[in-house]
């Protein structure tokens, strides 16, 4: 009898364990609930945007030199043609006075030169006139001489002298007439004694050419010590200093033109594939009072990619993508850092839900779904997804509840499910 009191306690705490267990079986479980609607999906990137002036220049000099004026600082604002620097320019001037004075020379030379082919040409034209006149004269003689024949008051020797006479005067006056003619062709169209013979004028102009070719390069050279401003700007990056020689491979400075403002990203080659000119983006300016969201369009992707070192010093493949702020941003100045999400591809009305509650099963996915209050699995295909949600394609309705945390303890089919608080 004693035995059979002592078991009665173990009786009774089997069946209470039996009756905490089958409740336990029936105790509804507490899951957090994802209901299902339409929704628009965007997939996309986010990378870091810097603020840009649209109108940066970097100043260059043209002309090697010493800095003798630096009338500029950072942060002041010039305007386009205002004076930025000064170089030295006395060793380009003394050049200049050398080149001019043998510029001068030369004019002198070939002015002498004409005088002298006029010179020629003066004495030519007298020995013509006096071969005219010798002609003439022996062409009176010979009339005389042959009037004197006729009348038989002279031998024909003498006519036949006389006749000679006049041949040899006409072959001296052809003769003087050609070499006339050589000489004013020579001196130039129509006998222009100035121009000087054809020779010496081709001579003189070529030299003097030569030297009014390097007086202007000189000249421009001596232009170019005077380093202005391109554009309107604010001066940014003053690396020069006065008394410092430079090249013109050296930039002085760089200024950020007052024409508005521009936002470079640098995006990955295997993200910029889908992006195109023209794409509106969303721009993220933090702030301590709450982060400012403004509209951009992708106004032009560079057409080769660069190096770039990303912050864990890994060395990336990246294409500058240039983005014009839309409406009114805020305040952008040069050198602010941005956040620029770049949406690549979209779909509306589309039933999604977020990654993690989609699990392997059956060789596929599924979802936990609640049904008439107990979970069911629900095996889905899925489609489109982003960093935090996943598109169904098939196995879900609009509507559908699902059970956010597919690993939640005791959740198993046919379970009842409530909504946690």
């Amino acid at each position: 009898m004693k035995k059979s009191f002592k078991m009665v306690p173990v009786i009774m705490l089997l069946a209470m364990a039996a009756a905490y267990a089958v409740y336990n079986t029936q105790k509804p479980l507490k899951a957090e609930i994802v209901e299902v609607k339409p929704q628009t999906v965007a997939h996309g990137f986010k990378e870091e945007g810097i603020v840009e002036a649209a109108l940066d220049r970097s100043v260059y000099s043209m002309v090697s030199g010493e800095i003798i004026s630096l009338p500029v600082k950072e942060g002041r604002h010039v305007s386009a043609g205002d004076l930025l620097a000064r170089l030295d320019s006395r060793d380009l001037e003394y050049q200049l006075a050398q080149l001019t004075a043998q510029r001068n020379s030369l004019a002198g030379q070939e002015l002498k030169s004409n005088r002298e082919t006029g010179q020629q040409v003066d004495q030519q034209q007298l020995a013509v006139e006096e071969a005219k006149r010798q002609l003439a004269k022996s062409e009176n003689d010979y009339h005389r001489v042959k009037f004197l024949y006729d009348s038989g008051a002279v031998a024909g020797t003498e006519l036949e002298a006389a006749e000679n006479t006049v041949k040899q005067w006409q072959n001296n006056l052809a003769r003087q007439e050609s070499k006339l003619g050589y000489l004013q062709e020579e001196a130039g169209s129509g006998g222009a004694v100035a121009g000087g013979s054809t020779a010496d004028r081709q001579y003189y102009q070529g030299m003097i050419d030569a030297v009014e070719a390097q007086i202007k390069q000189v000249e421009e050279q001596i232009a170019n010590c005077r380093i202005t401003a391109p554009v309107d700007g604010v001066v940014l990056e003053l690396d020069a200093r006065q008394g410092m020689v430079v090249s013109p491979q050296v930039p002085l400075m760089k200024l950020a033109g007052t024409g508005g403002c521009e936002i470079n990203a640098y995006v990955l080659t295997e993200d910029v594939l889908p992006v195109k000119e023209g794409m509106p983006v969303t721009i993220t300016q933090k702030r301590k009072d709450g982060d400012y969201r403004f509209q951009g369009i992708v106004q032009a992707i560079a057409p080769a990619a660069v190096e770039k070192v990303s912050a864990l010093g890994l060395v990336e493949r990246r294409v500058k993508v240039t983005i014009q702020p839309k409406g009114k941003p805020p305040e952008l100045r040069p050198g602010y850092a941005l956040d620029v999400q770049f949406t690549v591809l979209k779909q509306q009305n589309r039933l999604a839900v977020p990654k993690t509650c989609v699990f392997p099963y059956a060789g596929g996915d599924a979802l936990w779904v609640v049904r008439d209050g107990r979970a069911v699995i629900q095996k889905v295909k899925k489609g489109m997804e982003t960093d935090e949600l996943l598109v169904i394609e098939q196995g879900l309705r609009n509507g559908d509840k699902v059970v956010k945390n597919p690993q939640l303890e005791g959740l198993k089919e046919g379970k009842r499910i409530i909504v946690a608080a």
